[in-house]
């Protein structure tokens, strides 16, 4: 970092070190855009930042706005709680943002800043990556200036001591090392190894489970450190509501998460579960089937997408409509595209006109391409 960012940021310590108001948590927020530049609205399809900003990234608990080299920070109605500045260019998670600053001995470290500007944990570090579940991945440079990385909970002790060539960023409780041969091993917050025996790449939490490869073949452990699912399926995906689906002599059926096979591997094509449905295909028919395998559903349409937000994107001919979990049309198909609902909203549009929708059809906020 620069000398005059590193007095930037001394700057912005002191000037939010007063106890500015801590934000309070994100409500749903949705991405517009215009052109290249971006903003958000809210729920109700309020403008909270106009579409006028290089990058926007909705952070734990505020948002962060850049333009060019400088951003800043918004609350959930778009005031600005940090003003432009260059110290600080990562989204607050967990509530913290890696923040720099002279230590005691006036070295340049990194620790981690609350939205007030008062540090929560010291600047210590050589290199400070973003908090997720409670850890955070953090250099430490030894006398040579070679960085090794550790992980950190929020008191800022290391419960990953700092002797990896590289960490993955954390997620689930767990953080993934890997070292130069591409070996893989697998940490819990109190720092535990939790590596199977014998496994050689190990995935991201999802549901409870940690998908983990041995050579070509795939199972699943627990999020402790248990060898659930030995690797033996060829092709697998992540846990979603309590299933996984895998690939067996060419057909798609799923597992428990005993590994015992409960929706059998009967299907040309599948997705994952979604809100307890999984959208399959077999003979050429697209098929919903709940959690034991049973057809609930077959839609009338051309094509079908996984349920979200209680509602299934569908398309009839060139257009595209929604379907609820019963089969009935609630929008029908008008829309040239049209994307999932999500926390009470969609994107959908027709022609050059695009925007969110509700459940009803009516678009709370729109834009015209030029």
């Amino acid at each position: 970092m620069t000398p005059r960012l590193r007095r930037l940021a001394c700057t912005l310590i002191a000037a939010l070190g007063c106890g500015a108001a801590v934000a309070q948590p994100m409500p749903p927020l949705f991405f517009i855009r215009s052109g290249d530049l971006h903003g958000l609205i809210d729920a109700a399809g309020r403008v909270v930042l106009p579409p006028e900003f290089d990058d926007v990234k909705v952070g734990d608990p505020l948002v962060l706005a850049r333009k060019g080299p400088r951003s800043a920070y918004f609350d959930a109605r778009g005031t600005m709680v940090v003003p432009p500045q260059e110290a600080w260019s990562q989204p607050f998670s967990d509530g913290l943002v890696p923040a720099g600053a002279r230590d005691d001995k006036g070295r340049w470290r990194w620790g981690y800043a609350e939205p007030g500007g008062k540090f929560a944990i010291p600047p210590t570090f050589d290199e400070a990556g973003p908090f997720a579940g409670g850890l955070a991945v953090v250099g430490v440079a030894d006398a040579w200036g070679v960085v090794k990385y550790g992980a950190i909970d929020r008191s800022g002790k290391l419960v990953v001591q700092a002797v990896h060539d590289k960490l993955l960023a954390p997620a689930g409780g767990l953080v993934r090392a890997e070292s130069k041969q591409r070996t893989h091993r697998v940490y819990d917050a109190r720092g535990r190894d939790l590596t199977p025996d014998g496994v050689d790449f190990i995935g991201i939490p999802s549901d409870g489970m940690v998908r983990v490869w041995k050579g070509r073949e795939q199972g699943f452990m627990t999020v402790d450190g248990r060898l659930a699912v030995p690797p033996r399926f060829g092709g697998a995906t992540d846990f979603k509501d309590g299933r996984a689906r895998v690939w067996i002599d060419g057909k798609f059926g799923y597992i428990d998460k005993a590994g015992q096979l409960v929706v059998p591997a009967i299907y040309e094509s599948a997705e994952d579960y979604s809100e307890q449905l999984a959208l399959v295909k077999q003979g050429g028919r697209s098929l919903y089937i709940d959690l034991q395998g049973r057809v609930v559903l077959e839609p009338k349409a051309d094509r079908a997408w996984p349920f979200s937000g209680g509602y299934a994107v569908v398309k009839v001919g060139t257009l595209h409509g929604y379907i609820d979990r019963q089969g009935r049309t609630v929008i029908e198909p008008r829309f040239a595209w049209a994307r999932p609902f999500q926390n009470g909203l969609a994107y959908a549009g027709i022609g050059r006109e695009s925007g969110y929708i509700r459940p009803d059809g009516q678009y709370v906020w729109r834009s015209s391409a030029p």
